[in-house]
Order: C-alpha cells, then structure tokens, then sequence
C-alpha cells in the first residue's frame, strides 16, 4: 500500500480558508446523495465567534458549495455540512479517487490549502489523481510518497501536520518532562491555537501513535 502526501489548493472552501486564515477545516466525510447531490461534512476550528461568522459569509460568496448548514458545535468548532454545486462537483477530487481504489484518510485545510493524506494501491493511481489536478487547474504540491505494509507501520505516518506540530512542540518545550516546563495553555499560545485545541491535538496525535505501534 502507498501512502501519499499532498497539498492543493482546491476550490472548494479554499477561498472562504483564505479570508479567515486563522482558522482551519478538518474533512469529515464526503459522500453522494441521490436527491440532493454530492455534499461534505467538515469540521471548523476559530478561536473567536467572529471568526466563524466571517468564515460562514465567506462561503456565501463561493461558487463551489452551497446550503452550508450547522450540525454540531463544542469549544473552538464547529460541525458543518456543504452540499457541492455544478461548479463543485467538477473539481469534485472524491470521484478520481474512487475510481483509482484511492482511500482518503485525512485532509486539513488551511489558507495555504488542503493538505491530504491519501492510501493508493499502485502509482497509476496517484499519477491519474495528480493529472486530475492539472488538468482541473488545481495547484498540486508534492510532499512524500512511502510504501506501508500490514507487518510494519509508521507511527509518524499517521499523525497530521498540525498534531506532529503539537507532538515536536510539546517534545521541545519540555511539556513531557518531569516536572513539566510549560502547560497545555503555553503550547497552544506557541502554535496559535486555543488550549482545548491543543489538547485535543495531544491526545489524537498519541492515540494514533500507540495505536500504530502495538
């Protein structure tokens, strides 16, 4: 199995992301309804409430999702479902994904785009996501490409960026010494995030590493 790692710069959502760029989407799932089209559900992360409004009126004004509709809402996020317009479903990445036997396993959008995570049966499958892209004007940014086997995984492999962030930062910061030389709260203030963010980063990115190495 391939496992690959990749940033682009996608229409959908891209332009609300880079007009509220302190926050960021985590995709849930996407998934195909016979009646009312293609839609996806994704988490938000903000630090303010206005932050969230600005993002909500940002997507107003895209072209590629429409009917953005509120589902959840805890500390710092919120669970939000688009459903894709004509102009979303022709960038509509899911569909080449399928079709090459692709498996998404994470995405996170930022400003600078989303970065994916993606499981490819062979290389013909990512080259034809790859040309998918180009051929769709989507920006495509190459960041590693590593063969994982069912004897051995790589524990690294399966964090995202922002909770590897977190893991090194908390490492170098000596939140994991005896006794601790910064808190939770410190962490959060040194990646720009809240402290419920940062802890819920800490305990995703080290359930997903003892999960991967037991």
């Amino acid at each position: 199995m391939l496992i690959c790692e990749f940033t682009i710069d996608h229409p959908i959502l891209g332009g609300a992301l880079r007009v509220v760029p302190r926050v960021e989407a985590e995709w849930e799932e996407t998934y195909t309804d016979g009646v009312a089209g293609t839609r996806m559900l994704f988490w938000l992360r903000a630090e303010t409430d206005d932050e969230f409004v600005a993002f909500e009126e940002a997507v107003a004004r895209l072209d590629t999702v429409t009917d953005l509709t509120l589902f959840a809402t805890v500390p710092d996020r919120r669970l939000y479902r688009v459903r894709f317009t004509e102009e979303g479903d022709r960038t509509n990445l899911m569909s080449e994904l399928i079709d090459v036997a692709g498996v998404l396993e994470a995405a996170t959008g930022t400003a600078e785009g989303w970065r994916c995570r993606v499981h490819f049966p062979t290389r013909e499958g990512y080259r034809r996501v790859y040309q998918f892209c180009r051929d769709h004007d989507i920006p495509f940014t190459f960041e590693r490409m590593y063969q994982q086997t069912s004897e051995q995984t790589s524990g690294e492999s399966t964090l995202t960026e922002p909770q590897r962030e977190l893991l090194l930062e908390a490492v170098e910061s000596g939140y994991l010494d005896i006794p601790r030389a910064v808190s939770l709260a410190d962490l959060g203030e040194r990646l720009g995030i809240s402290q419920s963010s940062a802890s819920e980063r800490f305990r995703r990115g080290v359930k997903k590493l003892i999960r991967a190495n037991v």
